[in-house]
């Protein structure tokens, strides 16, 4: 468990989140969060815009927040200035049993947090669903009969197609889609069903799958994928930093090898619709220009998409902080750094 502050926000970037937790400020279970209830959040791929205006809500609401490695500070920033932000990241290719130990201290977290009337998000990389180990808090919450609410997300299969240029279903193509996770243990699995990868008409999305890529294809072309099966790496799905490595079973794990430009988290894709994307990557998307302060802010953009949500009575008390935000910035004469305090 760690408690701390986060680095400073670029000025004015918490402003509205702080507006949002003033105005929800003595809420109800009417309100966007309930007291001594758990929020089990999907963060997305890892871009703020991604992020769904449900999520936006809870996680700008809530008192208590534990947060996941895979979630991007610019993403943990939009928690109420007042909330108590704890890093609980798991780090990968930990011992198993290493790592159970860390999940049942973060499942006794959330139930006893949530006992004493907090309201908590538990905040997860991708969708909280898809190997987000979800399904050991639900059981944890529901055993303490702890209320809960799962707020799903953009899975990182979903991004990394939308980048790759990917259709992960295409008419008479691929007509189903395979989750599957990836990692060293999984090629050393003898039970491990390997002869999947031959069903005809499928796309693969490999979770944790850049690590394991050589293991991997050598597996599959053992049982038969054939070695000019295409595939693809997506690296950082959804980040300006996105890159896609484009290849085959036979070719790939060789033109990944060594790039240390390859950071992580990273998607596999395989099956023929990888082979569409050259067809497919059409004319680029010309660069947008850029918005002027604050509406570039990404905490301003999420609220006028929530604005259209807040009943009558939560927009006047907004107004009201609005209005004294804006007198007490004019009276100092100048526009205070956003900043976040220590937890305890």
């Amino acid at each position: 468990e760690s408690h701390f502050s986060l680095p400073p926000s670029p000025a004015g970037s918490s402003a509205l989140g702080a507006m949002a937790a003033s105005a929800s400020d003595g809420r109800s279970a009417a309100g966007p969060v309930a007291p001594g209830t758990v929020y089990l959040v999907g963060a997305g791929p890892g871009a703020v815009g991604m992020l769904t205006v449900r999520a936006v809500e809870v996680l700008s609401s809530c008192d208590v927040v534990l947060y996941d490695r895979l979630v991007p500070l610019e993403i943990v920033r939009l928690a109420r200035p007042t909330a108590e932000v704890r890093y609980v990241g798991k780090e990968g290719n930990v011992n198993t049993v290493i790592m159970k130990g860390q999940q049942d201290d973060i499942n006794s977290q959330l139930a006893e947090l949530a006992k004493k009337g907090l309201s908590v998000c538990r905040l997860k990389g991708g969708d909280p669903m898809i190997y987000g180990r979800v399904g050991e808090e639900m059981e944890e919450l529901a055993g303490a009969g702890v209320p809960y609410e799962i707020v799903p997300a953009v899975t990182a299969a979903l991004a990394a197609g939308a980048d790759a240029r990917v259709p992960l279903t295409f008419r008479k193509l691929a007509t189903s889609l395979r989750i599957l996770t990836m990692n060293p243990t999984t090629t050393k699995d003898d039970n491990f069903d390997w002869q999947q990868f031959l069903a005809p008409a499928t796309t693969y999305a490999l979770y944790m799958g850049l690590s394991a890529l050589p293991g991997v294809c050598e597996k599959l072309i053992a049982v038969g994928v054939p070695k000019d099966r295409p595939m693809a790496v997506v690296d950082r799905a959804s980040l300006p930093s996105m890159q896609v490595v484009a290849g085959t079973v036979g070719t790939l794990p060789p033109l990944v090898h060594g790039r240390t430009d390859l950071e992580g988290p990273a998607m596999c894709l395989l099956g023929d619709v990888v082979g569409l994307r050259e067809r497919l990557s059409g004319v680029a998307v010309p660069a947008p220009t850029p918005a002027p302060a604050p509406v570039a802010d990404a905490a301003y953009a999420m609220a006028l998409v929530a604005l259209p949500s807040v009943a009558t009575e939560g927009l006047e008390r907004l107004k009201e902080r609005i209005d004294a935000l804006l007198a007490a910035r004019k009276g100092a004469g100048d526009e205070p750094p956003a900043k976040r305090p220590t937890a305890a």
